[in-house]
C-alpha cells in the first residue's frame, strides 16, 4: 500500500470512529450457531449488490433500526450503490447485526432476509432504511414493518416472502425455532464476532486480496469515494 493510500485509510477511520462515531452498546456474546450450513456462500451472495469480481469489496455490519446506520444508508451508501456499485467497481455486501436495543431491528432484519431468499433483497433493504423513523420504535408506525415491505414489492412477490416469515414475525432478539431465516442472522452475527464488531455501522474494505481495517460510524461519500478512488489506482 503506498503513502498516499495509507493516508487515505488513517482519515477514513478516524473520521469514522471519532468524529462520525456512534455508540452503541454491545451485544452479547454467543457462540457460532450449528445451523449455519453449507450454503451460506449464496445466502451471502443473495444479500450483496453488485459484480462479485468487482476490484474492491465493502462489507458492511447494520441494523436496520440503528440511527447512524440509517445516516449511513442514505448519505454513503446508496450514492456508492447507484455509482460505483452500478458501474462495477465496487461489490456490496450486507452483513446483519440487530443490536438488541433496538426493538425492532431483528424483525427488519429478518423481513430483509426473507426477501433476499427470493431475489428481492435490494428494493426491501431500501424501504427499510427509507422509513426507519416511521416503523422504528419511537415512530408512528411502531414496528408495523410489513406494510413497508408490501409496497416495496409486486404482490405475488411478497405473498412469497410473507410464507418464509411464518413463524417470524416477532420483536424476539432470540433465535426463534422454525424461523426459516434466523439462521442466516446468526451466522451474520458469529461471523461478527471474529473481527469483532462492538457497534454499528461497522463496515470493511478489501481488495485484491488486501483487507483494511474495520472502521465504525458514518463517513460521508465524498470521503469514502476518496479512499476507494485511491485503491482503485493502485495498480
Amino acid at each position: 500500500m503506498n503513502r498516499h493510500s495509507l493516508r487515505a485509510l488513517i482519515l477514513l477511520c478516524a473520521a469514522g470512529i471519532l468524529l462520525f462515531g456512534v455508540a452503541i452498546c454491545a451485544p452479547p456474546s454467543m457462540a457460532q450457531n450449528s445451523h449455519a450450513s453449507a450454503d451460506w456462500a449464496r445466502l451471502s451472495a443473495a444479500k450483496s449488490l453488485g459484480n462479485p469480481n468487482a476490484p474492491i469489496k465493502v462489507e458492511v455490519f447494520s441494523d436496520y433500526e440503528c440511527p447512524a446506520c440509517g445516516r449511513f444508508y442514505e448519505g454513503t451508501l446508496r450514492p456508492m450503490i447507484d455509482d460505483y456499485v452500478a458501474s462495477g467497481k465496487v461489490y456490496l455486501v450486507h452483513r446483519d447485526f440487530p443490536l438488541p436495543l433496538h426493538k425492532y431491528s431483528r424483525e427488519a432484519a429478518r423481513w430483509a432476509n426473507a426477501a433476499s431468499r427470493i431475489g428481492h433483497f435490494e428494493p426491501v433493504d431500501r424501504v427499510l432504511y427509507d422509513n426507519q423513523a416511521v416503523w422504528g420504535e419511537h415512530g408512528s408506525a411502531d414496528g408495523d414493518i410489513k406494510k413497508f415491505v408490501q409496497a416495496a414489492l409486486p404482490p405475488a412477490e411478497f405473498k412469497r416472502v410473507e410464507r418464509l416469515m411464518q413463524g417470524c414475525e416477532s420483536d424476539s432478539h432470540a433465535e426463534i425455532a422454525g424461523c426459516a431465516v434466523d439462521a442466516e442472522i446468526q451466522h451474520d452475527m458469529a461471523a461478527a464476532q471474529l473481527l469483532p464488531v462492538t457497534q454499528t455501522p461497522t463496515f470493511i474494505v478489501s481488495s485484491r486480496g488486501q483487507s483494511y481495517p474495520p472502521a465504525a460510524g458514518v463517513i460521508s461519500w465524498p470521503l469514502m469515494k476518496q479512499f476507494l478512488d485511491q485503491i482503485l489506482r493502485q495498480k
